[in-house]
């Protein structure tokens, strides 16, 4: 995981992706297009993108109390 303004989540693998965002990121909308899929909140804003060469990341959400306690991530 990458830290600065904010903490990104990397991923090699387009399932692990969806699943993450599928378990930590609910009402979000998703947005595909021809190289890449968005994921946005109802405000708009994208918290994680998936490059369709084979790479993606999801704005880590989580609390750092949660992290620590989350010993699969």
């Amino acid at each position: 995981m990458r830290s600065g303004v904010k903490n990104f989540k990397e991923f090699s693998n387009l399932s692990d992706w969806r699943e993450y965002i599928k378990i930590y990121m609910s009402n979000t909308t998703e947005n595909d297009s021809s190289t890449q899929i968005m994921i946005n909140t109802k405000r708009g804003e994208t918290i994680a993108v998936w490059q369709k060469h084979g790479y993606g990341y999801a704005e880590e959400c989580r609390t750092p109390e949660r992290l620590a306690n989350d010993v699969g991530s």
